[in-house]
């Protein structure tokens, strides 16, 4: 039997078409993060129905909130997505397309109300019927607009037409085949959207370098060797020993951490530090290995040298660890033979 329910479809927008595999990998990384934000930004017991691509459908039967309410829990799932954004901008150390471009992601948000019957497929429920229809169909409109609140006429009248003052209100209505006219109230977010907090400033971080280094010249860009070493997926093929990565399924940022199982230890890494450009690139990590208590800072620093090649010099502070000199050797000649391997990786199949 159909019950009457509050229907409510964030959906979020503003990646374009992508063609490198770091790109489309990083894309579906940071909206399957944005879309668990928006799931548990839920504060007002909606039913989660189905993530559909860039959008999530939520549906509430029972007593209709009130439109303060609505608004409410659409503002919340609205700012805890741009300030996630934003500590995206602010931590990423990836350079491609995507991770570049997030912070172009946009959310709008369409409310409806009407009746949602209730259907079993296997061990899932599905909601359908005809308001569902009308709420996805909403998704497109004339709004000239990227982000806003949307509501409509049956919506209104069932949560009231109080409250949401936060915002201002407009009237309009979208006429669609076989649907007809349906008439609505909206809100754009641009304001909203300039109220939202920068998140604080990550700490400075300052290099302490140590006295073992190494230098090699890549026939490569200093991009292409950036993102080369940043990109945890493509460690395997220069770390030899190395066979898989435990990575957080996120795209490469400031504090992400990715262990690993190197000639039989186990390597914790946090990426610490980060400052790119095409003239100068640098990039710190942090590195543990528990099973013999070594905690260290490995440093890299790129910069052009002719048309197309970078000189990387890779730097180490043991951080007062008490290794015996023949150990330190030995995991130095270890590296030098992994950015030979690397060498041929940027210079054959950069990211």
């Amino acid at each position: 039997m159909a019950e009457r329910a509050i229907i409510l479809i964030p959906d979020i927008s503003g990646f374009t078409g992508f063609t490198g595999a770091t790109e489309i990998d990083h894309a579906a990384h940071i909206i399957a993060e944005l879309l668990e934000l928006i799931v548990a930004s839920n504060e007002t017991d909606f039913t989660l129905a189905e993530i559909e691509g860039d959008a999530v459908l939520f549906y509430r039967k029972g007593e209709p909130l009130r439109r303060e309410q609505i608004v409410d829990q659409c503002l919340r799932m609205f700012a805890n997505f741009h300030q996630r954004l934003r500590v995206i901008e602010r931590d990423t150390i990836c350079q491609c397309g995507a991770c570049q471009t997030a912070s172009n992601l946009t959310l709008k948000f369409i409310a409806h109300f009407g009746y949602v019957k209730e259907i079993r497929v296997a061990q899932f429920v599905k909601a359908t019927g005809i308001d569902m229809i009308v709420a996805h169909r909403l998704l497109k409109n004339d709004i000239d607009a990227n982000e806003y609140v949307l509501i409509t006429e049956p919506c209104c009248s069932a949560v009231g037409r109080e409250g949401g003052a936060k915002l201002e209100w407009a009237k309009s209505s979208q006429t669609y085949a076989t649907i007809g006219n349906v008439a609505y109230e909206f809100a754009t977010l641009t304001d909203y959207r300039a109220q939202i907090p920068q998140p604080p400033a990550q700490p400075p971080f300052v290099a302490e370098k140590g006295d073992d280094k190494l230098e090699i010249v890549i026939e490569a860009p200093v991009k292409a060797v950036y993102q080369t070493l940043v990109n945890v997926d493509k460690r395997p093929e220069w770390l030899d020993g190395v066979d898989t990565i435990d990575r957080e399924m996120t795209s490469e940022r400031i504090n992400m951490r990715h262990n690993c199982v190197f000639h039989g230890l186990k390597m914790i890494n946090t990426a610490v530090f980060r400052d790119f450009s095409e003239e100068r690139a640098r990039y710190s990590e942090k590195v543990e290995i528990p099973e013999i208590g070594l905690m260290l800072q490995a440093h890299y620093e790129m910069e052009p040298v002719g048309e197309g090649s970078t000189r990387l010099n890779f730097n180490v502070n043991w951080m007062g660890a008490n290794l015996p000199a023949d150990k330190k050797q030995g995991m130095m000649a270890g590296q030098a033979a992994n950015f030979a391997l690397f060498k041929k990786v940027c210079e054959t199949n950069p990211a």
